[in-house]
């Protein structure tokens, strides 16, 4: 179950990250919000962005259509779970395995076109560093 506490340190790293104009998140926001799909990276980093974007970055991330709808949905989750279930052990519900590639356009290539993922991220020219993601799952590929 997600943690609002730790969502809202999520959205506070992506909006330092588009501010130290970190290259990678400006794929993550386009992947993420439509109103970004078109802009280059260098568009992305260099347009207004403030806290309320990353929220909803977050938000669509988790599923929700707004930040306000994601609080009400971990709200809602709390409230339901059993008081014996938060006391057992922990669960995850993402991991981020990184690959070591030789060929990141030939791997993302596969992931997309075999498995059904999407990119959200692809970094470089040529590409050195990418994300590929279906579902809950994220998958990062880096070169050997």
């Amino acid at each position: 179950m997600p943690n609002i506490e730790n969502l809202k340190k999520q959205a506070k790293l992506i909006l330092r990250w588009h501010r130290e104009r970190h290259y990678p998140v400006a794929a993550q926001i386009r992947a993420d919000l439509p109103r970004f799909r078109h802009f280059s990276d260098p568009e992305v980093l260099a347009a207004s962005f403030k806290l309320s974007g990353a929220q909803e970055m977050v938000a669509r991330q988790h599923g929700f259509e707004s930040w306000q709808a994601l609080k009400t949905g971990v709200a809602a989750m709390s409230e339901s779970e059993p008081t014996e279930r938060a006391t057992s052990r922990a669960i995850l519900v993402s991991a981020f395995p990184q690959l070591f590639v030789a060929d990141i356009k030939a791997s993302c290539d596969f992931y997309t076109q075999k498995l059904g993922f999407k990119v959200t991220i692809l970094y470089g020219e040529p590409p050195f560093y990418a994300h590929v993601t279906r579902d809950g799952a994220t998958l990062i590929f880096s070169l050997r």
